[in-house]
């Protein structure tokens, strides 16, 4: 297998992982606008829309645009995708931590979504490491 067979390999997982986490924030917005215990539930769902709309971006942005510009995707491409799905994982967790007490489902939908976030993160690391370019001499 080359590295072009690989890298579209490592790209569909990541895409799978995103998609987890944007369906995971999906099913969860309608019980954050029924939410009654906290104050603010609009401005709640509106940052959960906002960060499936960041997710999408992403999955876009360095899913499908850097693969049609070159057959070989530079490494700076796979720090900039780590680097990004980190920390929108970071900005979902605390999302879940906040609604952890009063509503579980909406918590354990946004846990997944940071889990899908973290593992984008993770398999772009591992790619980084193991498809790295050889120098020529």
């Amino acid at each position: 297998m080359d590295k072009l067979e690989i890298q579209r390999k490592v790209f569909a997982i990541i895409a799978v992982l995103m998609l987890l986490s944007v369906v995971s924030m999906i099913a969860v917005i309608p019980a954050i606008l029924m939410d009654t215990s906290s104050a603010l539930p609009l401005q709640a769902a509106i940052g959960a829309l906002l960060g499936v709309v960041l997710h999408l971006f992403l999955a876009y942005w360095f899913g499908i645009r850097l693969r049609r510009r070159s057959s070989m995707i530079r490494n700076e491409a796979y720090i900039l995708m780590a680097v990004g799905f980190f920390f929108l994982g970071f900005g979902m967790l605390d999302g879940a931590y906040a609604f952890l007490d009063d509503v579980r489902f909406v918590s354990i939908g946004m846990f997944i979504c940071a889990f899908g976030g973290f593992a984008a993160s993770l398999v772009s690391i591992l790619a980084l490491v193991f498809l790295r370019t050889k120098k020529k001499k």
